[in-house]
Formats: C-alpha cells, sequence, structure tokens
C-alpha cells in the first residue's frame, strides 16, 4: 500500500459533527468539525441538515488535503436514528439519545420482561434512551409506521446510507437498542414484537471492517470523493475511541472525559451480568468485535466545570474562560483542598444507581471560597471515575487494571489529569489524539481496503504524580470521598447546589460522544 494513501473519518456527535483524514499510521492531515443541528425540539435533529453537516465536514477535510481518501469510517453517538421510508427517505427527524417520551414504554418494558432480565440477554437495562423504547412510542403514536417503515437507522448509519445508498451498522450500535444479543450475535425476535416491529425492519449488522456499501457517484461528486470507495460503520464512539487510544486488551481502562464522562473496561468474557445490572453497568462487544466491555458513565462531569463558569467567572468568554478556570484551580496546592463534591448532577447512574443522589459540596468552611469549589469538581469527578474502575474490575474477575487512559477533550485541563492520576492507583496515561473516535473510524476502516495487522494506537504519555500528593488523595477517596458518595443521603456540613442545566439535551454519558469538546463545552443555539 501507498505511503500517502489516506483514511476518513467521521464522527457524528452530540455536540459535533467532525471529520479527520489520517494516514495509514493514524497521523491526521485535516480536520473540520461543524455545530450538530438541531430541530425545534433539544430532542431532534432535522435529517437531511445532520447528514450535510457531516458530508460538508468531510469535503472540507478533502479540499484541505488535495486528495481523498481510500475509505471511511463513520462513529459517532448511540441511540440516535430514524426510521427509513422504502425509498430510503428519513420518516421524521432523527429522534436524539435524550428524548424523554419514551420514558413510560421504558418502565413498561421492565414491568413486563424484567429490567435485570433484559439486561442479561441485551447489556443494556431499561430507559428511555434505548431504541426499543424509542420504538415502542413511535408506533403507538403512528400505528401505521410498521407498514412504511423499511428500516431503522442510526446517526452514523444514516450519514453511511447518505454516502452509498445502502444501509447498515455495526454490533456496538446494535447492542445499545436493548433488542440484540451481544454474545449470539443477532437480532431478538421476541424483543423487537414489542414494538410491532420485526427482524426484516433492522438493518444488517456487518462486521468489524466490513463496508456497508461504497460511495455513490453523486455523494463522490458533492463531497470530492471517488466513485466505489468503501465506507464502514465502525461502530459506537466511545468504544471506537478507546480502541483507536489502545484501550484493546482485557484489563486496559478508558475514561473518556467530556460534557459527560464514560469509564470503560475491556475483558475477554461477557462480566457477572447480575452484577453489572445492579451496578448500573452495560456491557456488550467491543470495537474489534472479539472482547467485551463493561460500560458506566456519569454526567457530572465537564457539565460541572460549565456551571462554575456560568455562575463563578462573569464576564469570560470562550477558551479564555477555561484558562481562567485553570488560572483559579493553580492558586491552591496539589493536595486535597478541603470540600468534597459529590458529582451527581442528575442523580447517579453507577455504581450504586441511585436517582436521588444530589449534588453537593461537602465541609465547606468559612476560609474556602470560589478556588476550593472550582478545584474541588475536579476532585468529585476523579474519585467519581475510580469508583467507578474499582467496580468495573471486581465484574470482571477482580484483577486491578493493568492501565488507565484518559482521553476526549477534557484532557486540555492539565490539572485534571493530574488529579485523575493521583487519585487512580494504576498506571495512567493520557491520549494525545481529541479526534481519537474519528481516527479510530478511519483506521477500522483501512480494513475494507487489506490493511491487514493491527492498526497502531494513537500516541499517549505517561502520568506519574507525586508519590505524597497521590497518597493524600488516596487516603482522602478511602476515607471521605466513597463514605460520602454511598451514603443514602448527604451526611455532614453540605451545601446542596441546584443541578447545571445544559444548553441543549442533558448529558448521558452512555450515549455522548465526549470527544466533541475543546474543553468542556456546551451546544449552542
Amino acid at each position: 500500500m501507498s505511503a500517502e494513501m489516506l483514511l476518513g473519518g467521521l464522527d457524528i456527535g452530540t455536540t459535533h459533527v467532525k471529520a479527520v483524514l489520517c494516514d495509514t499510521d493514524g497521523r491526521v492531515v485535516g480536520r473540520s468539525a461543524s455545530p450538530t443541528p438541531y430541530g425545534s425540539s433539544p430532542h431532534t435533529h432535522p435529517a437531511d441538515a445532520l447528514v450535510a453537516a457531516a458530508l460538508g465536514a468531510l469535503a472540507q477535510c478533502v479540499r484541505e488535503a488535495g486528495r481523498a481518501p481510500q475509505a471511511i469510517g463513520v462513529t459517532g453517538m448511540a441511540e440516535a436514528g430514524v426510521p427509513l421510508d422504502a425509498q430510503g427517505c428519513a420518516i421524521g427527524p432523527v429522534r436524539a439519545w435524550s428524548d424523554p417520551a419514551p420514558a413510560p414504554h421504558a418502565a413498561r418494558l421492565a414491568d413486563a420482561l424484567g429490567a435485570h432480565q433484559l439486561h442479561a440477554r441485551t447489556g443494556v437495562l431499561p430507559s428511555p434512551k434505548v431504541p426499543l423504547a424509542k420504538w415502542c412510542a413511535l408506533v403507538a403514536e403512528d400505528t401505521g409506521l410498521p407498514a412504511r417503515m423499511r428500516t431503522w437507522a442510526g446517526a452514523a448509519d444514516l450519514v453511511a446510507h447518505a454516502l452509498t445508498g445502502a444501509v447498515g451498522t455495526d454490533a456496538t450500535f446494535a447492542q445499545r437498542t436493548m433488542a440484540w444479543d451481544p454474545v449470539g450475535r443477532r437480532w431478538i425476535p421476541e424483543l423487537l414484537g414489542e414494538a410491532g416491529l420485526g427482524v426484516d425492519h433492522m438493518p444488517r449488522v456487518c462486521g468489524v471492517g466490513e463496508p456497508v456499501g461504497h460511495v455513490t457517484a453523486e455523494a463522490a461528486g458533492e463531497v470530492g470523493l471517488r466513485a466505489g470507495t468503501p465506507v464502514v460503520v465502525a461502530g459506537h464512539d466511545h468504544l471506537v475511541g478507546a480502541w483507536a487510544a489502545g484501550v484493546r486488551e482485557p484489563g486496559h481502562v478508558a475514561d473518556s472525559m467530556g460534557t459527560a464522562e464514560a469509564v470503560l473496561t475491556v475483558t475477554g468474557d461477557p462480566p457477572d451480568r447480575a452484577r453489572a445490572a445492579a451496578e448500573g453497568m452495560s456491557w456488550g462487544r467491543h470495537a474489534d468485535g472479539t472482547h467485551f466491555i463493561v460500560l458506566a458513565g456519569t454526567a457530572g462531569s465537564g457539565l460541572l466545570v460549565e456551571w462554575f463558569c456560568d455562575r463563578f467567572l462573569d464576564g469570560a468568554q470562550g477558551r479564555a474562560r477555561y484558562e481562567e478556570f485553570a488560572r483559579l484551580v493553580a492558586t491552591l496546592p496539589a493536595t486535597p483542598c478541603g470540600p468534597t463534591v459529590t458529582p451527581y448532577v442528575h442523580g447517579r447512574s453507577a455504581p450504586r444507581p441511585d436517582p436521588r443522589a444530589r449534588l453537593a459540596v461537602h465541609d465547606l468552611r468559612i476560609e474556602h471560597g470560589p478556588a476550593h469549589i472550582a478545584r474541588a469538581i475536579l476532585e468529585g469527578t476523579a474519585h467519581q471515575a475510580r469508583w467507578m474502575t474499582d467496580t468495573q474490575a471486581g465484574l470482571c474477575g477482580g484483577a486491578a487494571p493493568g492501565s488507565v487512559t484518559l482521553l476526549g477533550g477534557s484532557t486540555r485541563l492539565t490539572a485534571w489529569t493530574a488529579l485523575k492520576a493521583a487519585v487512580c492507583p494504576w498506571p495512567t496515561r493520557v491520549c494525545a489524539e481529541p479526534e481519537a473516535p474519528g481516527v479510530g473510524a478511519a483506521l477500522l476502516a483501512g480494513t475494507s481496503i487489506g490493511l491487514d495487522g493491527p492498526a497502531p494506537a494513537a500516541p499517549s504519555h505517561p502520568l506519574v504524580p507525586d508519590a505524597a500528593t497521590a497518597e493524600a488523595h488516596r487516603v482522602h477517596h478511602r476515607e471521605r470521598f466513597l463514605l460520602l458518595a454511598a451514603a443514602p443521603t448527604p451526611r455532614g456540613s453540605a451545601l446542596g447546589l441546584a443541578a447545571p442545566t445544559p444548553r441543549g439535551p442533558a448529558p448521558d454519558p452512555a450515549a455522548q460522544s465526549p470527544q466533541g469538546l475543546d474543553l468542556p463545552t456546551r451546544r449552542r443555539g
């Protein structure tokens, strides 16, 4: 293969739609992004506008590079999608993963079929975001939908369809629907039947690196591609980004940092399913199609940085607000600052799920000021990530993680990554590539043109904390954070805070793509 070969990656995210061009070693030679379009509701995306944003970003990369990629991979948010008719036209807008409307249907499925039983079969717990609940809601709104619907298309599938005219998906997207068996690798007809749908309404699930189709002449002319270029739906952005960052073997952990935060652990076999359900964690196949992963998340991560900047940094705009936040945090020593934040903006999803858990600042004293609250936000999210990682290790055989890799836009806040390394007792690295999901999608697409052997991981660098600082944070984790976080109700001196309200859909760590953030960023408009 030529050293000049390029691969393209598209990442259809909650905040931004991004495109990258890279060489076969994963070195990025072009990047472009545009805001993810929303409709009149914060829970819908106009299908045509979403496709146009993706193709426009890819066309910009191609123009800047002056040449087209030999293969294209598409990743993005899970759970968002739209029914297509027999002509391939969207039946309505793309329903965002954040749409709360399917909640009654999720509750009915849990009552009728058992939440833990559904989790054991499909890897996910019933919630409003799972497509099975969405399909139930859509058919309840329009009983004639099954007759008009040819197939379901997730957000990434929809973009691949625009390029190729064909519809297909990846197993890591299928396993987020709550109608797919990750072990048997098949759609589950009786679960689809709960929505009045059948297997013939579902997209073809392609193998890892298998093209959904090839770029049509029309799409090639519009974007500046070559007709016949293979297009691969690479899978769920969290998993694809982790894979790109080298999180590929059992015991490897990825901490995907952004507006929301997701922690995933790679394992050779499915985890203890009963315990995973009890801890609020999902499971399924990794992006490589061979290993399994356990996935957990929290909404109270970068969103809390945004909340702090809005409330305490009057007048700061754009990147200046984050620079001011970083300067404020740097005024305090690296050891625990005193207050402890329990970072539960929308309740705690994992571990020990508790919808009543609240955002609170404990042990706040008269001598503390805004810098202490800012620092405590970073400390609290670092402690929460470690708790999720510890719990996942217990679900995956009990062995300590071999390594933890931090990735996502929020890793640019170096005080935060230093805290993660101090709180975490395992080797910690930071992925240097901010667009890891897009690069991962591009590299996975390389299989479709005969690129053999393991694709290279994105570069990363180790974080080695000061020993005394690390010990202080780890003692605080055991002796203060866990006691407060796991308590049935907030204890001690606690200041309860109003939950931040993001612009756009409320973050959900199991579906959102944090990689779209320079630093924790809100969608505007």
